[in-house]
Parts: structure tokens; C-alpha cells; sequence
């Protein structure tokens, strides 16, 4: 009996990696900001928020557990394909990671992505990783530098390396769409709403506030498709059409609509699952926001929202009741890294502190099981699609669910502004 993947011989989690240790975040966040002129004297100060956390970045725990849970639920399934992990920014870097497949005997290898939301950093630029890994790998430059730890991090690679080797490597389709990722949604939500009410708060005057990553705001508009564009040119194997496209792009929708077109089927699955009266009243929020000040990102920030909403009101000056109580729901963010523990747990939690805004953080969706179970799903989705067989992909939201295979102009990168 042939593997349930097949043709793929093995699973690549893509990530944005971590630090492991302090001598490991300089030149992590050298990385994570190339390109964008960023001073070291700059990255020093912000390293202070891994210093609290040892120098190791949470994301590395994370992406461990879930990899070891999307192993077991592929093997109850009946692949027995490996799993691994590679990192955009530190190690295990992509290169590294198919190199480490490819000793094992991988040739064609199915990715998917920690990030649930299609945009550029989320989507794009992960397939421009595995494009430059793939191109080390081709020409045997994989290897470390024999420079030191610093350019081999810089030059993203490790490890021995190994002859040159041809690899083929596709990826899924976003996940934020899924069955898995609103029902761990849905439940995080509704234990945070209870954990709430049993400190005695009206959960009638709880405000659910949701929160992703900032982009920026060119970032957001080029995640759509451009007016006009077609996906028929974007087949599948054997010649079907890709079944996650329809033929004028309507079901692509730019990364904050992505967002959006989720709350809007979590808030009345929480509502029914709580048995609430009536929706809570819900908000989209960002943090993590980085880049020159002058640069324009998505907002509000999560603290500004809260600062406004203690004075009862939006930052937009809209008046609003004062909640008596706030949920916040990390949807954008599939575990608790960096972005959630530093960003919401800290900085957040103390916010709602000095306001004297009772607070529960709801939890990401993990290793929840039914998110696991839509992963494997869409690596199932991904490789009947590969043999050529028709699929009917799943969508939560009632737009998408989003191509399977990437159209040429899917999240765009902002153009490069040069100098006169």
C-alpha cells in the first residue's frame, strides 16, 4: 500500500526560527532585519526582550512539540514520512533541514508554514527561502562557511552539507481557513470568556480583542490579487484546474480580510458555545509592529486599544462602554512565541494592569488536536492534488480557500525605493 502523501517522501515544517541561546540573538536579529538598515546599537535594545527569556526563543520548544504531533497524527494516518523543521532565520536553517532530508533519502518534499495568513513575510517569502535553499543545496554550498558561526548564520546554512542534490519541494496552501484552527480558536476563546466570569466578571461586558502580527500597510495591499488577475494559469498537476482558486480571484483576499473573514464565523461559534445572549463585541488589533517610525503599519497597536478602551472609547475617538473585562485572542499567531509571550503576556498583560482592565489571554491553537488534524489534512489536500486527482478543499470562512498551488502574483513584495 502506497503512502498517503506520496508522491512526497517526507513533511518540511517552515518556520521563522529563534534564537537557542544569548550568543545566538545578535546575529538572529541581524537576520530577521536584513536589508532594512537597522543599527546593531538598535538590535541590542530589543534583544533585551529574549534576555528575559534566557536568550532562547520559545518558538524552538514550540515547533518541536509541533512536529512531534503532526508525526504522530501522520502516522495514524499511515505515512510514515519524516518530519523536520527549517528556520528562515537561525538554525536549523531550510538549507539545512532538506540537506539533513536528503542524506535520509528525500527527493520530493511537502512544506508547510507556521504562519496561517498569506501575505508576503507569511507566504511569498517563504517560497523565496526554499528557492535559495534549493539553490545551495544544487550546488553543494550548503555547508558551513569555515568563516565562524556569525557568516554561516548570516549566509543562513550549516552543518557538513554534502554533494550537490536536486530536490523538489511544494507547499500547502494557508491555514487559517480551516476546521482546526477555528475550533482551537473557538475553545481557547471560550476558556478564557469562563476563566474570566469565575473571577467574577460579566462575561455580557467582556470585549474580545483579537490580535495579529503588524504588517506593513503596502504589505497588506499587495497581499491581494492584482484587479483583473487570473488564476487560470495556474493548473495542477495532470492539467485540473486548481481547486482553490476560482477563475477571477475573487476567493483571494488581502491578509487583514483574511482576519476578518475568520472572527466573523468565531463570534458566533463562541456565542453558541458559551451561550451567550448575544456576540461579544470584537475588535482586530496588531502588535509587533518593527521598522523606521516613519514606515506605515497596520493599527491599532494592542496597548493603544486597550489604553482607549479603559477610557471608553476606539483610537479612532469612537465611544464605546467600558468593558468589564478583556479576552485577548492571539489568532494571528499559531503558538506562543516570541510575539505572544513578550508582546501580549508582558507588555499587554501589564497594560491591562495599570488600567485595572481584568485580562486573560486566550491560548494559540498549538497542538490542539483538531489543528494538527488540519494540517495533516491539507498535506493530504496538498499531495492528491500532486497525483493529480480532483480535491474539494475545506474552507471555514466562506471565502477561499485559497490557491494550493501559489499564482504567480500572490502576495507581492513592496517595491524596492531607491535613491535619486
Amino acid at each position: 500500500m502506497s503512502d498517503p502523501l506520496a508522491p512526497y517522501d517526507a513533511v518540511l515544517i517552515l518556520s521563522y526560527g529563534g534564537p537557542d541561546g544569548p550568543q545566538a540573538v545578535l546575529p538572529f536579529m541581524r537576520n530577521a532585519t536584513a536589508g532594512r538598515g537597522v543599527p546593531d546599537s538598535r538590535l541590542v535594545e530589543v534583544s533585551g526582550h529574549y534576555a528575559r527569556f534566557g536568550g532562547v526563543s520559545p518558538i524552538n520548544a514550540r515547533n518541536a512539540e509541533l512536529r512531534r504531533a503532526l508525526r504522530d497524527e501522520l502516522l495514524a494516518r499511515g505515512s510514515a514520512v519524516p518530519v523536520a523543521v527549517g528556520n528562515r532565520n537561525w538554525h536549523p536553517f531550510v538549507s539545512e533541514a532538506l540537506r539533513a532530508l536528503a542524506r535520509d533519502g528525500a527527493r520530493r518534499v511537502l512544506a508547510l508554514t507556521t504562519s496561517a495568513y498569506a501575505s508576503y513575510s507569511g507566504c511569498r517569502q517563504y517560497r523565496e527561502d526554499l528557492e535559495a535553499a534549493l539553490t545551495l543545496l544544487a550546488a553543494g554550498l550548503d555547508g558551513e562557511t569555515g568563516r565562524g558561526a556569525d557568516a554561516d548564520a548570516s549566509a543562513r546554512v550549516g552543518g557538513p552539507g554534502g554533494p550537490p542534490v536536486d530536490l523538489v519541494v511544494d507547499k500547502t496552501r494557508p491555514s487559517f481557513n480551516t476546521p482546526g484552527m477555528l475550533r482551537a480558536n473557538v475553545e481557547a476563546v471560550a476558556e478564557a470568556f469562563t476563566a474570566l466570569t469565575s473571577q467574577g466578571v460579566v462575561a455580557s461586558g467582556i470585549r474580545l480583542v483579537c490580535v495579529t502580527h503588524s504588517v506593513p500597510e503596502v504589505m497588506e495591499h499587495l497581499s491581494a490579487p492584482l484587479p483583473g488577475q487570473s488564476g487560470a494559469l495556474v493548473p495542477q498537476a495532470g492539467g485540473l484546474p486548481d481547486p482553490g482558486l476560482a477563475p477571477d480571484l475573487s476567493t483571494e483576499v488581502s491578509y487583514v480580510t483574511q482576519h476578518e473573514r475568520l472572527i466573523e464565523v468565531l463570534r458566533p461559534a463562541v456565542t453558541e458555545l458559551l451561550g451567550l445572549d448575544a456576540p461579544p463585541e470584537t475588535d482586530l488589533v496588531y502588535c509587533s509592529r518593527s521598522g523606521p517610525p516613519q514606515a506605515r503599519w497596520l493599527e491599532p497597536d494592542v496597548n493603544d486599544h486597550l489604553a482607549a478602551l479603559a477610557a471608553g472609547r476606539l483610537t479612532d475617538g469612537r465611544r464605546v462602554p467600558v468593558p468589564a473585562g478583556v479576552v485577548l485572542a492571539p489568532i494571528g499567531f499559531v503558538s506562543d512565541h516570541m510575539e505572544v509571550v513578550f508582546d501580549l503576556d508582558t507588555e499587554a498583560a501589564a497594560t491591562a494592569a495599570a488600567l485595572r482592565l481584568p485580562f486573560r489571554r486566550a491560548a494559540t491553537a498549538g497542538t490542539h488536536p483538531a489543528f494538527v488534524s488540519s494540517l495533516a489534512d491539507l498535506l493530504s489536500e496538498r499531495a492528491a492534488t500532486a497525483r493529480g486527482q480532483r480535491v474539494v478543499p475545506a474552507s471555514t470562512t466562506g471565502t477561499g480557500p485559497f490557491h494550493t498551488v501559489c499564482p504567480p502574483g500572490c502576495c507581492r513584495p513592496a517595491p524596492v525605493r531607491r535613491g535619486r
